[in-house]
């Protein structure tokens, strides 16, 4: 008697667990009426008990179903009993032949294990992949290039470059000394809301293809289509007048109530209202040109950086005391050479070269230039650079 409390007991908790499990068991139902919301997955859950089992649902069905993740209310689909397909294979799936070429990309997991829901559109990636003859249609991988074709891509963007002496960047971004002179600065008024002009923001960086205010100097005017350059103002080098640090260009695309909007085309350092503009200067590129040696060139002295850093590195920028004047012009190379002497401790120091730099921008009374070398970092304002070879 206690036993067969028991196994009536456990039938009661089998039957309550769901009509998942007790619709599985039952063999006898012979059709089903697809209605909104059904789905194959569903369906092999729901008679089958393993919602994996929906290809043996599909198979059963062809004639009906034209892809397996599109199906229709009102469809009837049978469900005969037959040999159910097993969701895991009792065997290894047999590796690919090669030979033929790679394999076609796999469709998603979700995508092959999850039908769209009837009734539901289906992705139109989804149906172009499953109608007949869609292994045609597909010429490139579905998540683009593969990694290998896309390494040989970058690597030849950075190896098949076209020589340049002075780039463009350069001379833009490494900035001058205004000699003394008043030059004709402009004012950044801030980042703007595009269109309105009031909605400026003072301490909030430009980014690129932003839109900003700029308002021009007094009598002056800019036109739609002017580019202009976005400055900083510097720390005074002695008689050469203050430091012009560059933080980008805009490009005049608008006005708006007596201020005009410019577009950021280019970011050099943080672009921020107040700070200043001016006309760009034109810049000259020298082509193909190549730097030749030349003898008993030009000697120059270093004035120092836009900043006070003492050791230098690559690339830093340094201004040297001549300029247009005197020869000087953008690809100019110089050598920046230790003075010989005798310190106090008996050791000699000889004329050594401590560093190489290139000039890439020229004014009238002095030159811009970035240090391409550095053998001894500690050069100090003063030093003596001579000029060893010139664009020709």
């Amino acid at each position: 008697m206690q036993r067969t409390i028991r196994w009536s007991w456990l039938g009661a908790i089998a039957l309550a667990a769901g009509p998942t499990l007790a619709a599985a068991q039952d063999t006898s139902t012979q059709s089903h009426t697809v209605r909104e919301g059904d789905t194959l997955w569903d369906l092999a859950r729901q008679y089958r008990g393993d919602p994996f089992l929906w290809p043996d649902i599909y198979r059963m069905n062809t004639s009906v179903v034209e892809d397996p993740h599109w199906i229709y209310p009102g469809e009837i689909l049978q469900l005969a009993t037959t040999e159910a397909v097993a969701s895991v294979p009792a065997e290894d799936t047999p590796a690919p032949d090669t030979s033929a070429g790679p394999p076609a990309a796999p469709l998603s997991d979700e995508l092959a294990e999850s039908p769209v829901t009837a009734d539901a559109p289906a992705p139109a990636s989804l149906a172009s992949l499953t109608k007949p003859g869609a292994e045609a249609e597909i010429s490139e991988p579905l998540f683009g290039p593969r990694p290998g074709n896309t390494m040989q891509e970058s690597m030849k963007a950075y190896a098949d470059q076209p020589y340049r002496a002075v780039r463009r960047s350069e001379f833009y971004s490494s900035g001058f000394l205004t000699e003394k002179q008043k030059l004709p600065f402009g004012r950044v008024l801030g980042p703007v809301t595009p269109p309105q002009i009031r909605a400026l923001a003072r301490n909030t960086n430009a980014m690129p293809y932003a839109t900003v205010a700029v308002a021009a100097p007094k009598g002056a005017t800019y036109q739609v289509g002017d580019t202009l350059l976005v400055v900083q103002i510097g720390r005074e080098i002695r008689d050469y007048g203050e430091v012009v640090i560059p933080s980008g260009m805009v490009q005049v695309t608008d006005t708006a109530g007596g201020r005009y909007l410019a577009s950021v085309i280019a970011v050099y350092g943080p672009m921020r209202g107040g700070q200043s503009v001016l006309p760009l200067d034109r810049f000259g590129d020298p082509g193909t040109a190549k730097a030749m040696p030349v003898s008993d060139g030009i000697r120059a002295t270093l004035l120092g950086g836009s900043g006070r850093q003492d050791l230098k590195v690559p690339q830093m920028v340094m201004f040297l005391d001549k300029g247009r004047k005197d020869g000087i012009a953008p690809g100019d190379l110089f050598e920046v050479r230790r003075q010989p002497e005798r310190l106090g401790d008996g050791t000699i120091r000889v004329a050594e070269v401590m560093a190489t730099l290139q000039v890439v921008h020229a004014r009238e009374r002095s030159a811009t230039a970035r240090l391409l070398n550095v053998i001894s970092p500690d050069i100090a304002p003063g030093s003596e650079a001579r000029q060893v070879a010139k664009l020709r």
